[in-house]
């Protein structure tokens, strides 16, 4: 009687490994239909002796039902984050649109070379302020023109390009403005771009605004000139 026993329960086990369906590895993703799957092959290839019990049972088909729900949640995140992307892009493109013909300031360091009058750039400087020298470079990163600015008070300041755009042909450079305090240690300072919107372009970073050969990321505008 324990040869037959025994007997089955070596059937049973190797008819359980051959029907059982591939569970995915730790730390992948299983399906409602996997896990129920793999609850009917447990139930069909159990052991006769010694049957699941109801409470087992019944503990299982929680965890199918909470799967179940989860994977709704899931698909309805999904759903709604989709949604919000496409919303925030139709914003995005029309505040580009309400943007052309005003003037914007944007984190950056921007600025355009006129053919005739001189150019200058915003910035704000941290802690104390201190002795500041700006520098101008073309489109290939090239130092083209430098001016010491003298002593920058803490805050909001502009100056003008001056002698740093001398003999400099017209069009879009970069800048930066260098700032130390009296003991020579560098202090912070945030450049900004501004320009007047006269284009939008759109990629697969958002809209960008184009003012007199400069691009000017939407993401970085800080205001708008109601000019």
């Amino acid at each position: 009687m324990t040869s037959s026993i025994s007997g089955a329960s070596t059937s049973t086990a190797a008819t359980a490994a051959q029907t059982s369906p591939t569970v995915t590895a730790p730390g992948g993703n299983m399906g409602k239909d996997e896990f129920l799957q793999l609850l009917v092959t447990q139930m069909r290839n159990q052991d006769p002796m010694d049957p699941m019990k109801g409470e087992e049972f019944a503990a299982q088909l929680a965890q199918f039902s909470s799967l179940e729900q989860l994977i709704g949640i899931q698909d309805q995140l999904k759903t709604q984050g989709t949604l919000s992307q496409s919303l925030l892009g139709g914003m995005n493109a029309q505040s580009a649109m309400a943007a052309l013909g005003h003037t914007v300031t944007a984190q950056g360091n921007q600025v355009v070379v006129p053919e005739s009058g001189d150019a200058s750039v915003t910035l704000d400087v941290g802690g104390n302020g201190g002795a500041a020298k700006l520098h101008v470079y073309d489109a290939s990163g090239r130092e083209v023109g430098t001016r010491d600015l003298g002593d920058l008070a803490a805050g909001r300041q502009t100056v003008e390009l001056g002698s740093a755009a001398s003999g400099l042909k017209p069009g879009a450079y970069t800048y930066k403005v260098e700032v130390a305090d009296p003991k020579g240690q560098a202090v912070a300072v945030q450049t900004y771009t501004i320009g007047r919107v006269d284009g939008v372009l759109y990629g697969q970073d958002g809209p960008v605004l184009t003012s007199g050969g400069m691009k000017i990321s939407l993401g970085t505008v800080v205001s708008v000139a109601q000019d």
